[in-house]
Formats: structure tokens, C-alpha cells, sequence
């Protein structure tokens, strides 16, 4: 899927709510006379629209347009991904739209990466110079990033890092951090006596440098809790029924864990196998926030995730690239981290 973001013109406003431009320019710049009722439609149709005047009128003069490409991905463990990635396109169009911005979306399958190196050439095509890529795999995401050199290309990688991205910026977390955050939460939980850490670990864990980042983190950080000790790590997991069946067998094991650190992505899996086992007092700690487990949060089924906003790390890549193709504005910094933050059945309101 590729598709075109563009922002509502003036124009397009007032053919919709069937009031003239010159109207709208009136109640813009408060002249002339116009009723109540219809400034009061105007002002509703700007507002619903997201319109804001422009701020720079020499590349409206001018018809500069400064497209940029964001190809995230699309996946079944993570389908929350992309909607709040759209979210982050569309908070920029609101403030840099009238400035000429342009963004075009495209979407790959995580199973299949190299769609995305289609994805990218589709764009390159079309006059795209400037690309915000979810990373895909890292094989690929090294022959995309050549590919974007060769042609002089602006690029940020989002969400996830890659070793070689020395030309480019990097927009997301520090995922060893999470993991030393993680084991802050489960430690402070149940430290005071003798307790048992469980860790389910997806299979990615063998190619991804990210999960083994936050396994790291999370072990280096436990030892600081006396009485906390990590059960031996349970990797290889991979579809849902083999988490749900592997997690259910731990907690009947003798010892049972006190807590789970989950790195399988599948925090409702995991949850609904404490629900079904009726262990909802073994504390969960995982991470990003999806519909799925809000009821889990709400319920402290999942007692507290770490959160990485994804719409603002969209927002941000997008920011810094228009500002170099717009306003000449260059970064020496290349690497942007996301605050981290966490999220409990308390404050979970404020994410919703």
C-alpha cells in the first residue's frame, strides 16, 4: 500500500462546507460583514480540518514542495505499528503542511523485508529524496541505506537503530535503558525476600541486537536487587499457542516465578495465560502499549509496561528532515531517544 498525505487546502475547505473562499478570507482576517451563524461554520470546518495559515509565503509563491517517504511496516504482533506512525505523519502535515511538507506512506510486510526495498524504489521514482524507514531487517535495511546514499538521499531510521547508520539519524529508544527500566520496576516490586523472575524470549532474540539490548539491560540492573533472581532464560518462543502453553507450564512448575519480564511482544498472550491460570498475582512487567492488553493494564493483570511513543518518533523524523530540505537547519546530533515512560493501570487514562 503507498498513499499520498496532503493537507486540506482553502479551497478544498470551502468546497466542502459550500461557503466561498472569499468568506473564509474574511473571517480569517476578521473584515467585512459575515453572520454569526456562518463565521461560526467557518470556524468549526478550520478547526476540523487542522487549518492554519501560512506561514511561508515564499515557497507558496514559489509551488516548493518537500516530499518525504515513510515506509513502515505492517505485522500481526505489532498492529498497533504503523496506525500510530500515521499518527505522527499527520501531527507534522498540521505544522509544516502549509510549508510546502508532502508526505507519502508506504507500508511492507515485516515477514517479507525485502517489500520494502520495492517500496523504496517506487518513491524514488516519483522525485522522493528523503525517507523515514521503519527498520525491516538488517540485510535489507544496509542495501536500502546504500541505495539512499548512492542517490544523495536524507534518511532516519525509526524505532530501530542500525550499526552502520552513520549518514543518516537514528529516532527512537535506548533499548538497553528499557531493559534496565524493566528491571527497576520488577525489582522495586518484589524485592525483600527470596523471588523468581521468569523470562520468555521471542526467537528474534537471535538476529535482533535490540531485544538483546533490553535482556542485557534487564539482567545487569537485577543483581541491584537483593532476593531477585532470574530463572534460566526460555528463548525460541514464537507463535502464540507455543507462548500461551510455555507460559502456563512455568507458572505450575515448582518454583513458580513471582514476576515475568516479557520479551516475546505478546503481552496478551502472557496475560491471558495468568488470567486462565488464575495467577494474576505473578507481577508483568513488558513493554509498548496496544488495544489488546489495555483491559490487562486496567485490571493489573499487566502490572506495568515501558512505553516508547511512536507517533512522536514519526513526528520528530519527519520534523528533522523538512527542516534541512526547508530551512537549511542541519543536526550534528544523530541520534534522537525517545523518553521513556511508564504506563500502569493508574495512568493509563492519559494514553488511551
Amino acid at each position: 500500500m503507498m498513499e499520498k498525505f496532503a493537507r486540506m487546502t482553502l479551497e478544498g475547505i470551502a468546497a466542502e462546507i459550500g461557503i466561498s473562499r472569499t468568506t473564509i478570507y474574511k473571517v480569517l482576517k476578521n473584515r467585512g460583514n459575515v453572520s454569526e451563524k456562518t463565521r461560526s461554520a467557518v470556524m468549526e470546518a478550520l478547526e476540523k480540518y487542522h487549518y492554519v495559515q501560512n506561514r511561508n509565503a515564499r515557497n507558496l509563491a514559489l509551488n516548493r514542495r518537500y516530499p518525504i517517504g515513510l515506509v513502515g511496516f505492517r505485522s500481526r504482533s505489532a498492529n498497533y505499528f504503523f496506525p500510530r506512525v500515521r499518527e505522527g505523519s499527520r501531527r507534522a502535515l498540521q505544522e509544516f503542511g502549509d510549508d510546502g511538507l508532502e508526505v507519502f506512506l508506504a507500508e511492507f510486510d515485516v515477514e517479507e523485508p525485502r517489500q520494502q526495498m520495492g517500496q523504496v524504489e517506487r518513491l524514488l521514482e516519483q522525485g522522493v529524496k528523503s525517507f523515514v524507514l521503519a527498520f525491516s531487517g538488517e540485510e535489507v535495511i544496509g542495501e536500502i541505506l546504500r541505495r539512499l546514499k548512492e542517490e544523495n538521499c536524507r534518511s532516519v531510521l525509526l524505532s530501530r537503530d542500525w550499526e552502520s547508520n552513520r549518514d543518516g539519524y537514528y529516532v527512537g529508544v535506548d533499548y538497553y535503558r528499557s531493559g534496565l527500566l524493566a528491571a527497576e520496576l520488577l525489582g522495586k516490586m518484589l524485592s525483600g525476600e527470596h523471588k523468581k523472575i521468569y523470562i520468555p524470549v521471542t526467537r528474534e532474540y537471535e538476529s535482533n541486537r535490540d531485544i538483546q539490548a533490553r535482556l542485557k539491560g534487564f539482567q545487569d540492573k537485577l543483581g541491584a536487587f537483593p532476593g531477585c533472581e532470574a530463572l534460566p532464560v526460555r528463548f525460541g518462543l514464537m507463535e502464540e499457542d507455543q507462548i500461551y502453553q510455555e507460559v502456563v507450564r512455568r507458572i505450575r512448575q515448582e518454583p513458580g516465578p513471582a514476576g515475568i519480564f516479557d520479551l516475546t511482544y505478546r503481552l496478551d498472550v502472557t496475560a491471558r495465560a495468568l488470567r486462565d491460570c488464575a495467577r494474576t498475582d505473578i507481577r508483568l512487567v513488558g513493554f509498548d502499549l496496544f488495544q489488546e492488553i489495555e483491559q490487562d493494564l486496567a485490571d493489573s493483570v499487566i502490572d506495568a509496561v515501558v512505553y516508547q511513543d511512536l507517533s512522536s518518533q514519526a513526528y520528530l523524523g519527519i520534523k528533522l528532515l523538512f527542516e534541512e530540505m526547508c530551512y537549511g537547519i542541519t543536526h550534528e546530533k544523530r541520534k534522537f531517544y525517545s523518553r521513556l515512560e511508564i504506563i500502569t493501570g493508574e495512568n493509563l487514562c492519559y494514553y488511551l
